[in-house]
């Protein structure tokens, strides 16, 4: 799945984005909370999206949100990537830093859990950083992504084995030790569908780690509309550490760690994100 990029800056503004690719309402369609099937009630209005929040788990989500049709014309488009860290050809701009930074923390922090060597499959491999610097560290790996440009940037400049399209689509390889999201979970048009398939990928005694803007941070909640990593056009699902444990475990998971300090390598510089180290849930025969 398209995202940012491995923990990398965000895409460009919404406004820019519906701009550029002509965004209205006709490009949208409702959605319903994936956990409980029911519409939610309005949170605020980003035409020609909508924040709405679930009455019975508190889940938040955009409604009306873009189609199928149009997120992927949006993931297709080159300057998805090109407007963000991955339009920096020296690798050497402050956005490069604080990737390879993320990227240090959060290995470190699957290697702490699950050491190499081992399956690794990263889900939204973007252009393949993480990915990468996972298989340098010793890991087996693979990916999945849903954008053809980064796709094709991972597999020609990285040499990696990345499926293109959507997790369910993907080839059910042997299961994984470790499995990783970066900044992912929040684009996907089902969450605890992709968690389930997770789980059905992930060894029993494996762990995964995922990273997602955080719904319940300062700047979420003082600025509202104004909230700079928003995004509405992608940012289909907003997560508070509640609600994501919450997922977690309908999809058989548990979040055993949650870092939220800009502090922590993993999360370096942050105020509006958290970072999520778990494990599966041991299966019950019905």
């Amino acid at each position: 799945m398209a995202q940012s990029p491995s923990g990398a800056v965000d895409a460009p503004e919404p406004a820019d984005l519906a701009r550029a690719l002509g965004w209205t309402a006709q490009h949208t369609e409702q959605a319903l909370c994936c956990l409980c099937g029911i519409p939610g009630d309005p949170v605020m209005a980003v035409a020609p999206f909508g924040v709405v929040r679930c009455p019975i788990c508190d889940l938040a989500f955009v409604s009306p949100r873009l189609s199928a049709a149009a997120l992927q014309r949006m993931y297709d488009d080159p300057g998805y990537f090109e407007d963000t860290v991955y339009g920096d050809p020296t690798g050497r701009s402050p956005a490069m830093v604080l990737q390879r930074t993320w990227t240090a923390g959060r290995l470190s922090g699957l290697v702490a859990r699950r050491p190499p060597p081992g399956r690794l499959l990263e889900i939204g491999t973007g252009y393949g950083y993480f990915l990468a610097a996972a298989r340098d560290a010793g890991y087996d790996v693979r990916g999945v992504e849903l954008s053809r440009t980064g796709t094709a940037h991972a597999r020609d400049r990285h040499g990696l084995e990345v499926f293109r399209g959507q997790l369910d689509s993907a080839p059910a390889d042997p299961p994984a030790d470790v499995i990783c999201f970066w900044d992912t979970l929040e684009h996907v048009p089902d969450p605890l569908e992709f968690l389930r398939q997770v789980r059905l990928r992930l060894a029993d005694d494996g762990v995964f780690a995922l990273s997602v803007p955080s719904f319940a941070s300062a700047p979420a909640r003082l600025l509202g509309a104004r909230w700079w990593t928003l995004k509405p056009e992608q940012h289909i699902w907003l997560f508070t550490p509640t609600t994501l444990r919450l997922l977690a475990a309908r999809a058989g998971l548990v979040l055993t760690s949650v870092v939220t300090s800009p502090l922590r390598r993993a999360n370096a510089g942050r105020t509006d994100s958290l970072v999520a180290f778990g494990r599966a849930l041991p299966q019950v025969d019905r």
